[in-house]
C-alpha cells in the first residue's frame, strides 16, 4: 500500500485510480523478458522500478505487429521505438495511454552489454552510451 500510495503522491498515477497490482521479478545478469503487453488488467497504466542492481535499457515497440498469441514479429516491429535507460537502484519508468496500450515493452535477453542508438534513447539521444548489465 506504501508503494501504491507514493506513487500516487509524485503524480505517476491519478488518486481515482492507484495501482492495483505488485509484480516483483529478480534478474540475473543476461536475462530479459521478451516483447509483451500487460493487458487490460492494469487499466492502461504501470510502473517498472528497479530495486536494485544494474542499469539496463528498457524497450519500448510498436504493437501493431502482433497476432492473436501476441508473438512479436521483429521484422514489422521496429518504427517509432524508443529506449529509455533505467539506472539501477530506484530508477523508474511509467507508460499509459498510447505507449501502455499501442506499444509492447521488452529487455533484451542474452545481452551483458548493449550500446544505446542515436536518437532512440530517450535519456541517451546522442547515443552511444555502453550499459552493461548485472544482477537486477
Amino acid at each position: 500500500q506504501r508503494m501504491a500510495n507514493t506513487l500516487v503522491s509524485i503524480g505517476a498515477f491519478p488518486s481515482s485510480n492507484p495501482p492495483n497490482h505488485v509484480l516483483i521479478n529478480e534478474y540475473q545478469p543476461g536475462e530479459g523478458i521478451m516483447p509483451h503487453t500487460d493487458g487490460p488488467a492494469y487499466e492502461s497504466c504501470t510502473a517498472t522500478i528497479s530495486l536494485g542492481g544494474s542499469d539496463v535499457i528498457f524497450k519500448l515497440r510498436p504493437r501493431k505487429n502482433y497476432d492473436a498469441h501476441e508473438n512479436c514479429d521483429h521484422t514489422l516491429n521496429n518504427q517509432q521505438k524508443l529506449d529509455i535507460i533505467l539506472h539501477g537502484n530506484g530508477s523508474i519508468i511509467v507508460f499509459r495511454d498510447n505507449a501502455y496500450l499501442e506499444h509492447t515493452h521488452e529487455i533484451s535477453e542474452g545481452v551483458l552489454k548493449e550500446t544505446t542508438e542515436k536518437d532512440v534513447c530517450g535519456n541517451d539521444l546522442a547515443g552511444g552510451t555502453i550499459v552493461k548489465r548485472g544482477y537486477r
